[in-house]
């Protein structure tokens, strides 16, 4: 009897561990949001080299150039050993997820898609936003899975971020306000296993947002002034660690946007309000201000299969029809060139002639270019050709230049005639009669089949549904933007700057919303050098901007962690380069 009844009781134990297993393993499947990260197996840490921390500071709101004018004592102090910009760059379109999402990411709002505070997707996006190759994990999840950091301590007095991004920390703590922030940081910075420790500080972004962002603004300047001195009490209490001595810390502060007057999120007011400090900190680095260059944000399509594409359902405003004038206008820099029928800007199937619709296309590597049509049905394919006039310079490698083609009509008769740089660059092209209609997507960049790609970037896209005066055309080729005050703005009917940083290049017309050119492919949006009329202002070898999807990239680095292509980051590296200062 004694022997069943011990059997029962192992029975019902089994039972019991077993449902509870089952439970366990519903509700952490169930919890999971983002990346699954695979098992940590820590790897052992060498007792000859340093352990390596990090302290990431993240305040929101703080303008770069307003605190560079309130000089705060504690940072100005760290300056001595830091690589840093006043000049740093938030995201294309600042908001505080979003900014959030490239700090944790390595990624910008073109990929992550986080626009508002909501910290989701916008519905309108392509759908696929839960899907594992899009779902970005942070900066926490993929140090974890590395298996080079022991614990991670994350602490924020905005408890959306606390429940959308830091849910992997070993420890995610949402406190009341930035006295709590800092109270509770000081208490993980002196715990011997913390690695990584975020703090978030906020009130210096409610300032803004209450009294105005501007080192003019007492409010502002003082709460910036009481954040400095928390970062100053963190510092202290890094170094009075006793175990700092066997330890190697990277201390990162950095800021989530800038503001204008008491907002922002303004594309009008975009350059200032990206405008951020970033300050890389150790106590080997020599001092270093990073200032970034004159430049334009772009797409460069580099490679094949990547390319700006306008659907075919949305594409129709942009044939050329039978009858009536149009201008196609366009900036093109290229780094190397492809072979013969390389594209560039297109609305064709096949812009090798065997297709309706029309195509610029370089001439192979000479630096001359053409612009083809074929009608709709029957007849042939017509081009009128840079290289047979020889009016103007042939292209070449490094240098914009401004692109177009007139449409026109005299009489009855219909014509195009090229343009480059606002000059005549070919003899008129008799199209009367051609229906240049197709049905095919609007392309910029890349498309098989025609050649090898050519590397370059495109900008300021411009079509308008009339034939512009050539003194026109000619002012279009030093004009940096087009607005509502341009005498043919009503004719305007596709505008792409090609400088959004999105995941598409988006449709400024007012004629034409929503119709925004889809990036595919491996894109990374990168500096170019901006165009000019005047003087340039080249990129210098070695100059480069710091950049808020930049972070995830250091962090990285600093553990130790190979970053993989197929994460996609857009943020560098570039620590790297300065190792000599502090790798004995």
């Amino acid at each position: 009897m004694k022997n069943i009844k011990n059997s029962t009781n192992r029975l019902n134990t089994l039972i019991v561990a077993t449902i509870a297993m089952v439970v366990v393993l519903f509700c952490l499947q169930g919890c999971k949001k983002y990346f699954d990260p695979p098992y940590v197996n820590e790897e052992p840490q060498d007792a000859s080299k340093k352990r390596r921390k990090v302290l990431l500071v993240v305040i929101d709101g703080a303008t770069g150039a307003e605190v560079k004018a309130i000089a705060p004592p504690k940072l100005t102090a760290m300056l001595n050993n830091s690589k840093y910009s006043w000049n740093a760059l938030s995201d294309f379109i600042p908001s505080d997820a979003g900014t959030w999402k490239n700090i944790m990411t390595g990624v910008g709002v073109g990929k992550h898609g986080i626009i508002d505070d909501s910290f989701d997707v916008p519905p309108n996006d392509d759908g696929h936003e839960h899907d594992a190759a899009t779902s970005w994990p942070t900066l926490i999840e993929r140090l974890q899975a590395s298996g080079k950091i022991r614990r991670t301590s994350a602490i924020t007095p905005w408890t959306q971020l606390d429940n959308k991004l830091m849910i992997y920390a070993d420890q995610s703590i949402a406190v009341s306000n930035d006295l709590a922030a800092k109270d509770t940081a000081i208490v993980k910075l002196k715990s011997v296993s913390d690695d990584l420790v975020i703090v978030n500080f906020n009130e210096v972004n409610k300032a803004g947002q209450s009294f105005g962002f501007s080192a003019n603004v007492p409010e502002y300047k003082d709460a910036i002034l009481k954040t400095d001195g928390y970062i100053g009490e963190l510092l202290d209490v890094i170094k009075g660690r006793k175990t700092y001595g066997d330890e190697e810390w990277l201390v990162v502060v950095t800021s989530t946007h800038g503001g204008t007057g008491k907002s922002f999120g303004d594309i009008a007011n975009r350059e200032r309000e990206r405008n951020v400090l970033t300050l890389y900190y150790n106590p080997s680095f020599k001092s270093q201000e990073i200032v970034p260059p004159v430049a334009l944000d772009g797409v460069k399509f580099t490679e094949s299969g990547i390319t700006a594409k306008l659907p075919l359902a949305n594409a129709a405003l942009y044939d050329l029809g039978l009858t009536g004038g149009y201008t196609l206008e366009f900036r093109l820099r290229i780094q190397a060139f492809g072979t013969q029928n390389s594209t560039i800007f297109f609305k064709s199937n096949s812009p090798a002639n065997s297709n309706p619709g029309w195509w610029f296309i370089h001439n192979g590597s000479n630096g001359t270019w053409r612009f083809g049509i074929r009608r709709a049905t029957g007849g042939t394919a017509k081009a009128v050709n840079t290289a047979d006039l020889r009016a103007v310079p042939a292209m070449v490698i490094n240098k914009w230049y401004t692109l177009a083609a007139r449409v026109y009509m005299e009489g009855s008769k219909r014509f195009v005639v090229l343009f480059q740089d606002g000059v005549k660059a070919s003899a008129p092209l008799e199209i009367t009669g051609e229906d240049i209609t197709a049905p095919a997507d609007l392309f910029a960049g890349w498309k098989t089949g025609f050649g090898n790609n050519t590397n370059q970037a495109i900008s300021n896209i411009r079509i308008w549904n009339t034939a512009l005066p050539e003194s026109k055309i000619l002012e279009d080729a030093c004009a940096d933007v087009v607005n509502s005050s341009d005498p043919y703005y009503a004719n305007l009917i596709g505008y792409w700057p090609c400088n959004d940083g999105l995941s598409h290049f988006k449709n400024y017309s007012p004629l034409a919303e929503g119709k925004d050119m889809e990036l595919t492919g491996n894109y990374i949006w990168d500096f170019l050098e901006k165009p000019t009329c005047g003087t340039p202002v080249p990129i210098l070898p070695g100059q480069f901007a710091l950049r808020n999807t930049d972070i995830a990239a250091q962090l990285y680095y600093w553990y130790g962690v190979t970053i993989e292509d197929r994460w996609k980051l857009d943020g560098k590296v570039f620590l790297s380069t300065y190792e000599s200062e502090f790798i004995k």
